[in-house]
């Protein structure tokens, strides 16, 4: 059965690694699916030669028994109220009210922060849905979109930050979030996993890590790819004269913006008892479809599928690994990686927590419904590397990797959103978005998940407070040594690309180790020979990701990434 399972891994890991390099130019769901079908195949085949057709008859239920259906219905719920919203007319509420902030004492930078975190704030189950609606506006604010408010600098790196923000927002979304698969597993152990014992951390580190993304764009990509970006100023000594179109929405969509709201906060807070999320979401959706009197065809036009279709091919294939020990292998190979001194236990996650951001595919979903059967493996499941305590952190650092890969994922990676409405080369954003993931989110959300989640939330608890310290001081840290790293690798940077590169990698490994080392820190504390691991396995993981960001842009690539075959 061993050997099954690593056949099935292999195919596996290596259709998606075709997929990710563009030898295999087909979208990612087709893959995962034909995925799926060779390793049933394979799997029964094998099983028919050495256990008979009773073995193969059983294989159906096992496939079946991999795959979880909760987090597809909440998805499914979520666009299904999302979809309302965009067919009534919400979005132009939305802009509407953020016209009224930008007028208001909070002046256009006060605007522009709240606007970046919008997604996080709505936490929708996907990035796409408000980024498809909001991105054309953020366009407006330059030169070109006719207000003339921003320079072209500032609008890359205001579409960048939101894009980022966008796409890690699906993750801590209480309606069929990407963290909701990890909660299932950890409900195993936390009876209130359900109620969001992921969502603070990757709210906390993506709010944090989404300002390091605008100053990467800032300082580090408009120098590494100056004339990528086909975005342009104003005219020198033309005249600034903001060209605004009033923009209106109609009474249904400030009608249907209440009823959204309502629904999320009914949702997450459960002010009328437990109820599943999903019956709340349909319920609002059906009142906004009757007060709103949206019709069908508008519901259906608002709803991306995307998404749905990437979860629902990603549990294919990972009951088919889980049907044919697949999972039982990739554990075996990583366990196989804490027998080497150097790397141990804590080299290993800190490997494994980078993963899909080593391998960003169209979806975080993909890979989150194959891998997280895995890490929670290693727990006391299965291999007893970690305890729960232990679990849950390398959960939260995880997760927000996890939910956050899309973002530089060539492969229709939600990323590619903003780099078409900043008119920028596909490859532009990747640098940026994957340090961020890699050297901010991941260690900050497993300190969160150490000193905050895992405490004793009483107000007489006297380490509440130091717990908030100690947070706010790790995130000054490790956000503060990353942009001395920014600022540094910035001054150093040239005409030659390859030098460039050199420099850039060099910073994506320092920051590693440094990632490393504090996951570990978070798992083993003092343990200074595991400390030591993780900021090897930090290194090693770093230096994958840095190898993946492009030395040069060029329209070819575009072509070949974006064309009509994908």
């Amino acid at each position: 059965m061993e050997i099954l399972g690593f056949i099935t891994l292999g195919i596996f890991l290596a259709l998606m690694l075709l997929t990710l390099f563009g030898y295999i130019r087909t979208p990612v769901q087709t893959v995962l699916v034909l995925s799926t079908v060779l390793c049933l195949l394979v799997g029964g085949v094998f099983r028919y030669f050495s256990e008979g057709w009773n073995a193969v008859l059983l294989m159906p239920n096992e496939f079946l028994g991999g795959i979880i259906l909760h987090p597809i219905t909440a998805l499914l719920t979520g666009l299904f109220l999302a979809g309302g919203l965009k067919a009534s007319g919400g979005f132009e509420a939305l802009k509407v009210l953020l016209g009224y902030l930008r007028r208001s004492p909070l002046g256009l930078v006060g605007t522009l922060v709240i606007l970046i975190n919008l997604p996080v704030i709505s936490s929708l189950p996907c990035g796409r849905i408000l980024a498809a609606a909001l991105l054309p506006l953020l366009f407006t604010f330059g030169f070109e979109g006719g207000l003339g408010i921003l320079t072209k600098s500032q609008l890359i790196v205001l579409i960048g930050a939101f894009t980022r923000n966008s796409m890690g927002s699906c993750g801590p979304s209480p309606i069929g979030g990407v963290g909701q698969i990890a909660e299932g597993f950890l409900g195993s152990f936390f009876p209130t996993a359900s109620d969001g014992i992921l969502r603070a951390p990757q709210a906390f580190a993506l709010m944090l890590g989404t300002a390091v993304v605008a100053l990467f764009l800032k300082l580090v990509s408009q120098r590494l790819y100056p004339n990528d970006v086909s975005l342009r100023d104003a005219p020198a000594g033309s005249r600034k004269e903001a060209m605004e179109q009033p923009i209106t929405a109609p009474l249904e969509g400030y009608l249907a913006l209440v009823l959204f709201v309502a629904s999320l906060l009914i949702a997450i807070f459960q002010p009328f008892g437990k109820m599943p999320v999903q019956s709340v979401l349909v319920a609002g959706a059906l009142l906004m479809i009757v007060v709103c009197r949206i019709r069908l065809r508008d519901l259906l036009e608002g709803i991306i599928l995307l998404p749905v279709t990437a979860m629902a091919a990603g549990f294919l294939a990972a009951g088919a690994l889980a049907a044919t020990g697949g999972f039982t292998a990739l554990g075996l190979a990583l366990n196989s990686l804490v027998n080497i001194p150097v790397l141990g236990v804590a080299g290993m996650l800190a490997i494994f927590v980078q993963f899909q951001t080593i391998l960003p595919l169209s979806c975080a979903r993909i890979l989150t419904a194959a891998l997280v059967p895995v890490l929670y493996l290693f727990g006391p499941a299965k291999f007893a590397f970690l305890d729960w305590s232990q679990l849950a952190i390398v959960m939260a650092a995880y997760i927000i990797n996890a939910t956050t890969s899309c973002g530089p994922s060539p492969l229709g990676g939600g990323g590619m959103m903003g780099e078409g409405a900043m008119r920028a080369e596909t490859g532009f954003i990747k640098g940026a978005y994957t340090f961020a993931s890699m050297a901010i989110m991941a260690p900050i959300a497993a300190i969160y998940m150490k000193f905050l989640n895992l405490s004793i939330f009483q107000p007489d608890d006297p380490r509440f407070l130091r717990d908030i310290f100690t947070i706010i001081e790790f995130a000054l840290v490790i956000a503060g040594v990353n942009i001395l790293f920014i600022f540094g690798g910035s001054r150093l940077f040239g005409a030659d690309a390859n030098r460039n590169f050199v420099i850039q990698t060099i910073g994506f490994m320092v920051s590693g180790a440094l990632s490393g080392g504090i996951l570990a820190f978070s798992l083993f504390e003092h343990n200074i020979f595991a400390v030591l691991q993780g900021i090897i396995g930090g290194v090693v993981a770093a230096l994958l990701i840095g190898l993946m960001v492009p030395k040069t842009l060029s329209r070819r690539m575009t072509a070949t990434l974006s064309g009509p075959t994908i």
